[in-house]
């Protein structure tokens, strides 16, 4: 696949959704000097650049580490703000209390209205439009919160899935119907990768924001491409993400990760079954698995056998795990330090 490199004038290209990143592309030695001697454990992090001392702040600075990012205050501050002002039913404007996203907030719908989101969806939504906001951070841009929240529920496939069961409590729209804006769900025999590549590239392309944005390096010189789309397969509903992280500083370029982050939705006569499945191709052969619910031990070994015959991978190159949050692809990629992430944060 090959990403061409957007030049020109930026905010011609893409305004008003989009416009030039104030912070600078470049840290000063000072800058480095301070990144290094951080303490190694997340809630100093938290601390040392004033964020709350809550999940969120956690998850911020794991995607500035994931795309580059220098770890200043105003930074990750700007990108946690960004994330509150886009965010449906955001009720506090920042600063924000420790364990905000962990409690519910007063409602003049009412408690458990159906059109109101949860506060844990409040928060899942807070975090992808983190991940957004660092994303386009890392390629130069800042967007606005409309352009944000769309870049968003490209990144996030469940977003996409409760869009759609917010429609159908309201009454506006049936089941087959995708989410508000959208064409309905596509339709499809059978399952090929020429498929998939087919509705990546085409869904893609309906949104001219975020192919732009798929065309704009990081400043780390790498690319994170995100191609979205959504279809359905006998009586099931998959809503998908393809998260990509291209080395765009060789010769040719090269994924140096590939995510494919995947919410299902199957609706029986028991009624509806939701699943969430996220697969990480590595370098050298290596993937990552990531499922919710989670499965027994012998199921495990049975997928695990499966994808090796499938993908012709060494059983030992694949390792399945329960998905225990939003983007553990972009929160563990690459990144060591935190790996050593503090429990009581």
């Amino acid at each position: 696949m090959n990403i061409h490199k957007t030049t020109g004038n930026i905010n011609s290209k893409i305004a008003p959704e989009l416009s030039a990143s104030k912070t600078p592309s470049k840290t000063t030695p000072a800058q480095s000097t301070t990144q290094a001697a951080m303490p190694r454990s997340i809630s100093s992090l938290i601390s040392a650049v004033g964020l709350p001392a809550d999940k969120l702040s956690a998850s911020i600075i794991s995607f500035a580490r994931f795309f580059s990012l220098p770890l200043k205050p105003e930074l990750l501050k700007n990108i946690r703000q960004q994330a509150f002002e886009a965010a449906p039913n955001a009720s506090l404007p920042e600063p924000v209390k420790t364990a905000e996203e962990s409690e519910p907030q007063p409602s003049s719908k009412g408690e458990g209205s159906p059109l109101e989101p949860k506060p844990g969806i409040v928060f899942k939504n807070r975090e992808a439009l983190s991940l957004a906001a660092a994303a386009a951070e890392g390629k130069g841009v800042e967007l606005q919160p409309k352009g944000l929240e769309a870049y968003a529920r490209a990144v996030d496939p469940d977003w996409r899935r409760q869009d759609g069961e917010q429609g159908e409590q309201r009454g506006k729209r049936k089941r087959e119907d995708s989410e508000k804006g959208e064409v309905p769900l596509q339709k499809t025999a059978a399952i090929s990768a020429a498929n998939v590549e087919k509705m990546a590239l085409e869904g893609a392309g309906k949104e001219p924001l975020l192919e732009i944005l798929n065309r704009l390096p990081g400043k780390d010189g790498k690319c994170w491409v995100v191609l979205p789309f959504d279809f359905s397969d006998k009586g099931r509903e998959f809503k998908v993400s393809l998260r990509i992280l291209l080395d765009t500083g060789k010769t040719a370029d090269r994924a140096d990760c590939m995510a494919l982050d995947v919410a299902v939705r199957d609706i029986d006569e028991d009624g509806k079954i939701e699943k969430r499945r996220l697969f990480v191709l590595e370098p050298a052969n290596r993937l990552s698995v990531w499922l919710w619910p989670e499965i027994s031990k012998k199921e495990r070994a049975e997928l695990a056998h499966e994808l090796s015959a499938l993908l012709e991978i060494a059983p030992g190159r694949i390792f399945i795990k329960a998905k225990t949050e939003a983007f553990p692809f972009e929160a563990d990629f690459g990144n060591d330090l935190l790996r050593s992430i503090d429990e009581a944060v």
